[in-house]
C-alpha cells in the first residue's frame, strides 16, 4: 500500500515512490511520529493498530524524548517502558583517554 501524497514532506531523504505502508510500518510510523504534522498523526492513528504503535514507541532510539513523553502519556506507559526515555548505556564521563 502506497503512502498518500500528502506524507511526501517527511520523507525528504528516501524514495518516497517506493515505501510501502504495510512492509515499512516501523520506519513509516518512526518518521510520522517524530516529524508529522496534526494530518500526518491522525493518519497515523486510523492505518496503524495500536500494537503498531506501541511497538515502535516502546523500542525506537530515533524518537526524541519531547516525542517519547508526548506518547507515553498518551498511552499511559511508564518512563522505563520508552527505549528513547532511558539514559544511554554509556559511560557517564566525557573523557576518551585515562591519561
Amino acid at each position: 500500500m502506497s503512502l498518500p501524497g500528502f506524507l511526501k514532506q517527511f520523507f525528504w531523504d528516501v524514495a518516497f515512490a517506493d515505501l510501502d505502508a504495510r512492509a515499512d510500518y516501523y520506519f513509516v510510523i518512526e518518521r510520522l511520529l517524530e516529524f508529522g504534522n496534526d494530518r500526518a498523526i491522525r493518519w497515523v492513528l486510523e492505518q496503524y493498530t495500536d500494537a503498531e504503535l506501541l511497538e515502535v514507541i516502546k523500542t525506537s532510539p530515533r524518537l526524541s524524548s519531547k516525542t517519547g513523553s508526548f506518547w507515553r502519556c498518551y498511552y499511559h506507559l511508564q518512563e522505563d517502558e520508552l527505549r528513547c526515555l532511558r539514559p544511554p548505556s554509556h559511560r557517564g564521563d566525557k573523557r576518551h583517554w585515562n591519561y
